[in-house]
């Protein structure tokens, strides 16, 4: 019965050893183990742009973009739960503008899967077709606004075309889709132009939208640089999401 006893005591302690004697106190929970919706709701906000990574800009003291124009709820672009509708945490950077009225606005949004954030991303030009004529209309009113704002009277004989076309931007990321508002207005001795641009990144999990309005010919090397960092930024909160 002694035998038997001392068996025992020695297989537990086997046991123990092989186990790195962890009694489970104290237990310090892995990245496996943390709630992934509690997880991504912490880590979305570091997915969007801070002041501190855009020198030049300041925060819209009046929401900027957001609040110039008028749109349905269904095609509100600046509002991350409707452009990522199925992301389990969204987040937005509120509207930013520099010197030269440059604007800039980032979301993104945190899914379970690589697969469905790529869905979210193919999902984008839908989107946009669907609300074409909302956006049209936004676009072209900015425009306008801000012509008025420099005093500039558009007249009876000036004309506005507006479009929506695709293009290729800098390529960052596992994916990306660009999309272009463009707003020509045709004054009787000149021409001026706007564009927004919105600009959809996916990294891994985790999607990014970048929009860029500006005056003028759109800037490329600026933009680039803004995809390049919110794409660095979309990889570090992916890296840092629980499997």
């Amino acid at each position: 019965m002694r035998s038997l006893l001392v068996a025992a005591f020695l297989a537990c302690a086997v046991i123990f050893v092989a186990c790195g004697g962890d009694t489970g106190s104290g237990e310090q929970p892995t990245a496996a183990t943390l709630d992934f919706e509690a997880e991504a709701q912490r880590l979305v906000v570091d997915a969007v742009f801070s002041e501190e990574d855009l020198p030049g800009y300041e925060q819209s003291a009046d929401d900027g973009l957001p609040t110039q124009v008028s749109l349905s709820d269904e095609c509100d672009i600046f509002e991350p739960a409707v452009v990522f509708s199925d992301a389990v945490a969204t987040a937005d950077s509120g509207a930013y503008e520099s010197a030269l009225d440059d604007q800039i606005f980032s979301l993104a949004g945190v899914y379970r899967s690589a697969d469905e954030a790529s869905a979210a991303l193919a999902g984008s030009r839908d989107f946009i077709v669907r609300c074409e004529d909302e956006f049209e209309n936004a676009v072209e009113q900015v425009a306008l606004d801000f012509l008025k704002g420099f005093g500039i009277d558009l007249g009876p004989l000036a004309t506005i075309d507006v479009a929506i076309i695709g293009f290729d931007p800098t390529a960052v990321g596992d994916e990306i889709v660009g999309y272009r508002m463009h707003v020509n207005v045709n004054l009787i001795l000149t021409s001026q132009q706007y564009n927004l641009d919105a600009v959809i990144v996916r990294e891994g999990r985790v999607v990014g939208a970048l929009i860029y309005g500006r005056f003028g010919e759109p800037a490329v090397s600026i933009e680039a640089e803004l995809l390049t960092l919110m794409a660095g930024k979309l990889l570090a909160v992916n890296a840092s999401l629980p499997e």
